[in-house]
């Protein structure tokens, strides 16, 4: 309380009602609750302030906002851990038998896969096997992120791309939606046109954001956005190389940075040095080769991480975070820098310096 009194910051009421399922406010939480979120909002007006419940498995929470003067109930509550809990406030549809094949995944997991909001940015390559993929899952709200169009070289790994696309220009978000919606009609598919830097407040409103783009500073940016506002971001990606005259080599790697625990630059994966090098070549680098099935096994491997993040269906929170991929041996395995690690902190993103950025007069 004094915290938040000195630095102005929202303030919760949080208390516990010890059973399963959604909560709801007791007769006594419907008399004193609200007057404990206002004398909150007379400290700090100018933010978001409240009370949360919580059950053993879900959550309750009314928000008074600034300049509202009524309570808000909000239409998720989530907790970024592994695996992230999600509270969604809606009816539960029947699912029907288009996904009992995948009930293994949890009671919840389709309710979840429905209502949660997932960002791709990037979709020239691992991208279109992410959405496509969401789809047959039936993750219905996916945001994706991408300026370019469709062109020749392009139709080497981008999934549902045609030829005729290539004549007619057509923009790749077209062509994500074309494809997700062939697999799952329902799908709402917001198309940004744009760099996501552009439109921030779409990506600030995922859940969960995938990363498929190409150089080490697009990913610094799009991690450090992503855990301003404490979202998971799984990053892929992949590059073929040579030395001397030995045969070209195909490496990669899925990294799940998650808000609290190792981000990229933790594991070493993101450097000043990389980040300098690549700067002193802008400009200068030319087209990456780059092949379909190093994409999908990527791909794959990041949308499961993703599948276990959210469902949890393997009970086990200790799965690696940084992957590695050898393209010519075809193996995955946790990547050796994560034997190294000092602490499974993080120091690079704080988590006191989550939220909008503000000006702090010094």
């Amino acid at each position: 309380m004094q915290r938040s009194l000195e630095k102005q910051n929202g303030c919760f009421h949080v208390h516990l009602h010890d059973h399963r399922g959604q909560p709801g406010p007791s007769r006594t939480d419907k008399s004193g609750l609200p007057g404990v979120a206002k004398s909150l909002t007379n400290i700090a007006p100018d933010q978001a302030n409240g009370f949360l419940i919580l059950s053993q498995n879900s959550f309750y929470a009314s928000i008074k906002a600034p300049g509202e003067t009524e309570f808000l109930q909000p239409d998720v509550v989530s907790v970024v851990g592994k695996p992230m809990l999600l509270s969604f406030f809606g009816e539960r549809g029947d699912k029907g038998r288009v996904y009992d094949r995948q009930s293994f995944l949890g009671e919840s997991s389709q309710f979840l896969f429905e209502n949660i909001r997932v960002g791709i940015i990037g979709y020239g390559g691992g991208g279109s096997h992410i959405g496509q993929q969401l789809a047959h899952l039936g993750v219905k709200n996916i945001v994706v992120f991408d300026d370019d169009k469709v062109e020749d070289t392009n139709l080497n790994r981008l999934v549902g791309a045609q030829f005729c696309d290539v004549k007619n220009a057509v923009l790749k978000t077209t062509v994500a939606e074309r494809v997700i919606k062939m697999v799952l009609p329902t799908a709402n598919v917001v198309r940004v046109n744009s760099r996501w830097q552009d439109n921030p407040d779409l990506l600030q409103a995922c859940d969960v954001v995938f990363g498929n783009v190409d150089s080490y500073a697009e990913r610094q940016q799009a991690e450090a956005e992503c855990r301003r506002y404490l979202i998971p971001y799984i990053d892929i990606g992949m590059d073929v190389y040579q030395i001397d005259d030995d045969p070209h080599a195909i490496a990669g790697q899925v990294i799940l940075s998650l808000p609290g625990s190792p981000c990229m630059s933790c594991f070493g994966f993101l450097s000043e040095k990389k980040l300098a090098l690549e700067a002193a070549k802008y400009g200068k680098v030319g087209g990456r080769p780059q092949v379909i099935w190093p994409n999908g096994v990527l791909a794959s491997t990041a949308v499961g991480l993703f599948v276990n993040l959210i469902t949890n269906w393997t009970q086990d929170n200790k799965t690696p975070d940084y992957l590695s991929y050898n393209g010519n041996t075809g193996m995955i395995q946790q990547h050796v820098r994560i034997q190294y690690l000092t602490n499974e902190d993080c120091s690079h993103f704080p988590l006191d310096q989550v939220g909008a950025p503000v000006f702090v007069k010094l």
